[in-house]
């Protein structure tokens, strides 16, 4: 119910400035009350006396059309309640009269009420002339006007029955043409016209959304899922008592009442926030937004970050919310949502959050800087740690096979926004692929794997220790013997390298990696192997590039000396502190040399 109540909050606050408005770059408007979206295939253009004008063929990227709607044509099935305005050529063609006449006596009665209009009026008396389809074929937008082929022959994949029409109006006084779905005039006429039918007919009872009395419904809106048609959040028409399994209740009013308003406003709003600025990820979607109409940071990562599919959307929401995040107030809040569809017809809310706006934007703030120090050159996003964590290697690429992934999206959620510890299954697991980079065809992968696996593992350190034990620099001082162990192995790895040519760049590995879990595993031993091997490709060095080889005979030096006489853990396992120093003697060799690039995702 929370997230209903915040819909309804979000639509007052946001009718006003977004409904019915088409912005160019946003997927779809907001639905005002009592209207819906569907896609338009044909556009006709008549003047206010009912007459043909011209039509045509409506664009793909351009069908997206606000419509009136009852409650029953908006939840239509088998059973075809017509649509009050613009609606599908089997409604208007007059070869179905009880359709024909079923949607003009529904035109009629709000044209002739005291909401009716110019444009009502026209659409009128042109359907009731019964001479679209003759109109349609003779500007040839039909090919034929048979009745035969009215189920067989088709437009953009679209037999012609099933074709929407959505209505020009031309003034024949002045001239001017209105876009009756972008028409402000045309879309309160109908709202007033259906308000004062659903007061007048519906049972009026507490809706549990506003906790007002007030008109009832038990229809509420579908389609408003994109990953999944005809999905709806609120269903009641189940009357084997499966819905209600496990309550005393036996009827759906019995068990949730929602007012018609509300619904409307709820449902239309969820669809316009998922449409325009739902994340994708795996097979949910995520929402996060201020339900007073202002910009708020993304909890999923930052503007700058190189996940297209992502920062496309903040980038989106940073300009339709024009406002700066000093403008939030103590009143003002953010919500945190994602939605699956397991069932066709069905969408089911799986997390949910509301977090103060000051809080919300202090928390990322706080959480990011601890987590990531400042100067550092890349942030890794909540949903690129979690890849990286859970995903395999394909083609160069990180993907992600684990069904269970976006559960594990969210507890990193949690950990940002409610400053929670990462769990030790997180940053075991990073630890351990980052200890198995040969497993890794791709340079920058097992870069940035390594580099994700100390971020996590330096967090965790630090959060248990309550204090900021590792930074992200290069700590000559450490002399934990795990730490040393870590920049030894940078130290082998990068000398061997050093000896490469640009063409064995490309594919040979360092014998390091080839030994780094065994190494991770059974240091001691592996050690030894390490110091035979590094031999040869040391003597290259002291013939070939001498001032290298003095540089890594004194870091060897430096090392060896600090671990002296302290073989005490070299015969066990290494704990996380080891990838921590791996990765901090790696990147002082890096950093002097180049400047590391930013990974594509």
């Amino acid at each position: 119910m929370s997230l209903l109540q915040k819909l309804v909050e979000s639509y007052d606050h946001m009718a006003d400035k977004y409904a019915g408005l088409y912005i160019d770059t946003m997927r779809e408007p907001l639905a005002p009350i009592s209207h819906t979206l569907q896609n338009a295939q044909i556009e006709i253009t008549i003047n206010d006396e009912g007459e043909f004008v011209e039509a045509a063929l409506i664009s793909k990227k351009e069908g997206r059309t606000l419509i009136p709607v009852t409650l029953k044509s908006a939840n239509r099935t088998i059973k075809k309640s017509p649509h009050p305005f613009a609606e599908q050529l089997e409604f208007l063609s007059g070869f179905d009269t009880d359709l024909q006449e079923s949607y003009l006596g529904q035109l009629k009665d709000w044209d002739e009420s005291a909401c009716g209009n110019k444009f009502t009026h026209a659409v009128y008396m042109y359907v009731a002339k019964n001479c679209i389809i003759h109109d349609l074929y003779a500007v040839k937008i039909l090919e034929s006007e048979s009745k035969a082929d009215m189920d067989k022959k088709k437009l953009q994949s679209t037999v012609y029955k099933k074709c929407l029409v959505r209505w020009k109006i031309k003034d024949v006084l002045t001239n001017e043409v209105t876009d009756t779905w972008k028409s402000k005039e045309m879309f309160q006429s109908f709202i007033s016209y259906y308000n004062a039918i659903i007061t007048k007919e519906s049972k009026i009872g507490l809706c549990m959304i506003t906790g007002k009395n007030v008109p009832l419904t038990n229809l509420h809106a579908k389609n408003i899922y994109p990953l999944q048609s005809g999905a709806k959040l609120i269903s009641s028409n189940d009357k084997q008592e499966f819905t209600f399994r496990g309550t005393f209740v036996k009827d759906s009013e019995d068990f949730l009442t929602v007012g018609y308003e509300a619904s409307q406003k709820a449902h239309n709003m969820l669809r316009w926030l998922l449409n325009n600025f739902g994340l994708i990820i795996g097979n949910k979607m995520y929402l996060y937004w201020c339900p007073q109409g202002k910009y708020v940071p993304s909890p999923f990562e930052d503007i700058t970050n190189d996940e297209d599919i992502i920062s496309d959307k903040e980038v989106l929401f940073h300009s339709i919310f024009q406002s700066d995040i000093k403008e939030l107030t103590e009143k003002d809040d953010v919500i945190i949502a994602s939605f699956e569809s397991l069932t066709t017809g069905r969408v089911a809310l799986t997390y949910y959050t509301e977090v103060p706006a000051n809080d919300f934007v202090r928390r990322i703030k706080s959480w990011r800087e601890s987590f990531v120090p400042s100067g550092t050159s890349w942030r890794p996003s909540l949903y690129t740690i979690t890849r990286y964590a859970y995903g395999m290697e394909r083609n160069g690429k990180i993907d992600i096979t684990d069904g269970n992934y976006t559960k594990h999206l969210e507890e990193l959620l949690q950990c940002e926004l409610f400053d929670e510890p990462f769990s030790i299954s997180l940053k075991n697991i990073l630890v351990t692929k980052a200890s198995y980079p040969k497993k890794y065809k791709s340079l920058k992968n097992r870069r940035y794997l390594t580099y994700i696996a100390a971020l996590v593992t330096r967090k965790y350190i630090n959060d248990k220790a309550g204090k900021e034990v590792y930074t992200m620099i290069l700590d000559v001082d450490n002399n934990d013997i795990n730490y040393l162990m870590g920049r030894l192995l940078a130290v082998y790895e990068k000398a061997e390298l050093d000896t490469y040519t640009a063409e064995e760049l490309k594919c040979r590995i360092p014998n390091a990696v080839r030994y780094q879990i065994m190494y991770a595993q059974r240091p001691a031993a592996t050690l030894i192997i390490l110091q035979r091997k590094i031999v040869p490709y040391l003597n290259k060095l002291k013939r070939r590039k001498y001032n290298l080889y003095m540089k890594y005979q004194n870091l060897f030096h430096e090392i060896y000396e600090k671990m002296d006489g302290r073989d005490t853990g070299l015969n066990t396992k290494l704990n996380d502190a080891y990838i921590l120093g791996y990765y901090h003697q790696k990147e002082s060799f890096y950093q002097k040399e180049e400047k590391p690039e930013q990974i594509a995702i």
